[in-house]
């Protein structure tokens, strides 16, 4: 090639470029615009309405199980996320009872006490660890439990199972 026909060649390239960084501009006005209107009718851009729409999704259980008695009765409703449980008892269990003595105080505990020494080890991080929030209901009763960190199904079905004869044994007893 001879350069005469190089230098066409550029000046052709740079036109494309041109065009091209003026309908980037246009694009560019259009999305401001788009986000203007929306902005005016939510009070939330784009952007962010997307994002408040991931955070929405991401809030929803990923399953509901009910917690049932041998003889079908509902003692609780656990929710499952992804990193934790929201267990509703049917009826608020009284905090001085099997539930703290043996769910809590035995059986959870036992839990963290093996993720505390893993996090000690370095095999997972400490905010890893498993821990729970009480709902309470009345004075000294508790409504609901929240327990994070369950890490395995596994897990989560063992949890479930040992409240499950927990409540069986508390609305009986």
């Amino acid at each position: 090639m001879d350069v005469q026909k190089l230098l066409e060649l550029r000046k052709v390239l740079e036109e494309k470029i041109s065009k091209l960084q003026e309908e980037v501009k246009f694009y560019t006005a259009l999305l401001e615009m788009l986000d203007k209107a929306i902005g005016e009718k939510s009070f939330t851009t784009a952007a962010q309405q997307i994002s408040k729409t991931e955070v929405t999704a991401a809030t929803r259980p990923e399953a509901v199980e009910q917690i049932k008695g041998r003889g079908g009765e509902v003692y609780a409703t656990a929710e499952v996320y992804d990193n934790y449980l929201y267990i509703k008892f049917r009826e608020p269990v009284k905090l001085d009872s099997l539930f703290k003595r043996f769910f809590l105080d035995k059986f959870l505990q036992k839990y963290r006490d093996e993720d505390a020494a893993e996090a000690r080890r370095g095999s997972i991080k400490q905010d890893e660890v498993l821990r729970y929030e009480l709902e309470e209901g009345a004075e000294g009763e508790v409504a609901g439990i929240k327990i994070y960190n369950y890490r395995t199904p596994e897990r989560r079905r063992e949890i479930l199972r040992v409240l499950r004869w927990t409540l069986e044994k508390v609305y009986s007893g």
